[in-house]
């Protein structure tokens, strides 16, 4: 008996170090000329209501051309402070940027047992739960919530299978806190985020998983095929470089920064850029497509957003005042 428990316990640490120890290989590269792109969105994280930042990161972002902005967490420094919200929020109003946002540990009510609730039904009512996937012209976006553990059996997990199996095709995950980076910061939540995220997402379709926390940019190599960001540069804190790991492509410390991304028909060129306009990297990533187009038994319907400049004032749209705008709705996973 005791020689089988020890057998079994050391298969499941073998199983467990084979999930968390990923292929490393090089990155894609594209050409990507610009009359062959067929649209845009940006993304930045960790923007903690940095005035004298978040206003200049959006004013660049306002005459990008698009179609939305993927906001990595740390909308706020303080859940509780209706003034960060507002501020933050408002200056995406102003420069008519759509934010689609993930939840991160500061944008929660700390009296409340509460994991990015509260708010995210008080400034963006339009989606389903703090974790919700949406299609936008040909691309999926899974878009997860970090403080809450994809454990097997829970409703989050169950719903990051759900949405993998029933939407195969392009695929961008985004969740607050890093999977893979060089830093030993928050190390253990690293773990469970490989063990289960990483271990769901490898032989999927997804190819590019954005993440924040950590105050800095950094870049996987792609890893079972799958590059991860880690892109913090909103933050008025900025953190000093980590030390690279095996699998890291490229690591900036330092610098306020934020991403744009350039879809293609079979491939996303990321450009991420500091507040001089100074490029910070370039790489591509390459899209695994689908036989199954949308709406069949295999890949059901999903909402598309419709583009920003179709949109009446983007404020009246954030505070939900528009009759019959466009719901994100629950699948029932």
């Amino acid at each position: 008996m005791v020689l089988l428990c020890g057998a079994m316990l050391c298969g499941i640490i073998a199983w467990g170090v084979a999930r968390i120890s990923p292929t490393i290989s090089e990155p894609a590269s594209f050409s990507s000329p610009a009359d062959a792109k067929l649209w845009s969105f940006a993304f930045v994280g960790d923007t903690h209501e940095g005035r004298g930042i978040t206003d200049r990161i959006f004013a660049k972002l306002r005459d990008a051309n698009l179609e939305f902005v993927v906001h990595l967490g740390d909308i706020v420094d303080r859940g509780d402070s209706d003034e960060q919200w507002e501020y933050v929020l408002n200056e995406a109003a102003k420069n008519r940027l759509r934010l689609m946002p993930v939840v991160g540990n500061h944008d929660k009510e700390k009296c409340y047992d509460d994991r990015g609730e509260i708010r995210f039904r008080q400034y963006f009512a339009h989606l389903p739960r703090t974790f919700y996937h949406f299609r936008h012209r040909g691309l999926n976006f899974v878009m997860l919530n970090s403080e809450r553990f994809p454990l097997p059996g829970t409703e989050q997990a169950n719903f990051l299978s759900w949405e993998l199996s029933r939407h195969p095709g392009p695929t961008v995950v985004c969740q607050h806190r890093p999977i893979f980076t060089g830093s030993k910061r928050d190390w253990a939540n690293m773990y469970w985020f490989r063990l289960w995220t990483h271990g769901a997402l490898k032989n999927s379709d997804a190819t590019l998983v954005l993440t924040g926390h950590n105050h800095y940019y950094e870049r996987s190599k792609p890893l079972d095929g799958i590059t991860y960001v880690v892109s913090g540069g909103g933050a008025p804190n900025l953190y000093a470089a980590e030390k690279p790991a095996a699998y890291t492509g490229a690591l900036t410390a330092g610098r306020n920064h934020y991403g744009l991304v350039d879809v293609y028909d079979d491939h996303l060129a990321v450009r991420v850029l500091d507040l001089d306009d100074q490029v910070i990297d370039t790489f591509d990533v390459a899209l695994n497509s689908t036989e199954h187009a949308p709406g069949t038994a295999k890949n059901l319907s999903a909402t598309e957003l419709p583009p920003i400049d179709t949109l009446p004032a983007y404020r009246e749209e954030r505070l939900g005042l528009r009759p019959g705008a466009p719901a994100i709705l629950p699948r029932p996973w």
